[in-house]
């Protein structure tokens, strides 16, 4: 295998070498029995993709339009793909979420969703029944509620539980919600096509989950100014973000790019709002 290597052919294809990845099958070239050195050298490759691809995607996603122009205009190698960047963002947006402790003196447990809207579910004061109460009340109740009220009930009495099922069910909710919101914003800039809008889209929704991960992570500070004042901020960047990744992308004065940005959020939220009941009522009913 060693002769290979001092041949110039790759070690997994056996094509010639060329360069320091083979253009056949795109392996690295590495001598088959590395050492410490190259061991490591591969562990930090891995940890912040090959030619410090996760480190400019970061800081590519942090420029309003930026990732978007680049993945259109044809320069994709330097940054991962859109997808795989939503998908990221979003796993470590609702592991911070889930872990933040509540901090809210009216006893509501939370989260702050991408969108700025808050899901709360407010539990009973005490947190504890009377010990007088009959112990068959509650399932009583239940049964002679109306249908519609019994998962709300469901979920009063088991608070937890309850939230526990949200973040399980939000992911799938937003991820749907994916196409709505680019096919939105392709009924206000019909010049481009319905891919653009998708591609934009993506990296709209990964940097709202970056910046309300921020806010998410305040509340371990357990102080609700600072959690506040932080969630207020996160709202104000990304809503500034919007508007300035809509004229990077899609052009236009700044006054038609406000009107427009006020129309794709206004019909984006008749899709949210009842995206995020149902996903409430499923949450309840599981």
């Amino acid at each position: 295998m060693t002769e290979s290597i001092e041949a110039g052919r790759c070690l997994n294809c056996g094509a010639p070498l060329q360069g320091a990845f083979c253009a056949a099958c795109g392996q690295r070239v590495v001598p088959p029995n590395p050492t410490v050195r190259e061991l490591v050298g591969d562990a930090w490759h891995e940890l912040s993709g090959y030619d410090g691809r996760i480190m400019a995607t970061i800081r590519g996603l942090a420029r309003p339009g930026f990732l978007t122009r680049e993945y259109l205009e044809g320069r994709r190698a330097h940054y991962l793909p859109p997808l795989r960047v939503y998908l990221i963002v979003s796993v470590v947006y609702f592991l911070v979420a889930a872990s933040a402790p509540n901090i809210d003196s009216r006893g509501s447990s939370g989260m702050t969703g991408p969108g700025g809207i808050r899901i709360s579910v407010d539990e009973p004061a005490g947190g504890t029944e009377p010990a007088d109460q009959d112990p068959a009340e509650p399932g009583e109740d239940l049964e002679s509620a109306p249908w519609f009220v019994r998962p709300m009930i469901r979920a009063m009495e088991d608070p937890e539980g309850f939230r526990a099922r949200i973040f399980m069910i939000l992911p799938r909710v937003f991820f749907a919600l994916l196409p709505i919101f680019a096919a939105i914003v392709a009924v206000f800039y019909r010049k481009r096509t319905f891919p653009t809008s998708l591609v934009f889209a993506v990296h709209v929704h990964a940097f709202a989950f970056v910046i309300f991960m921020v806010s998410e992570a305040a509340k371990h500070t357990r102080s609700e100014i600072v959690a506040g004042a932080v969630a207020l901020v996160a709202a104000v960047t990304f809503a500034v973000y919007v508007l300035r990744a809509l004229r990077a992308v899609f052009g236009g004065r700044w006054a038609m790019t406000v009107a427009k940005a006020l129309g794709i959020g206004f019909l984006y939220m008749a899709a949210y709002v009842p995206a995020i009941i149902l996903a409430l009522l499923w949450a309840s009913w599981t």
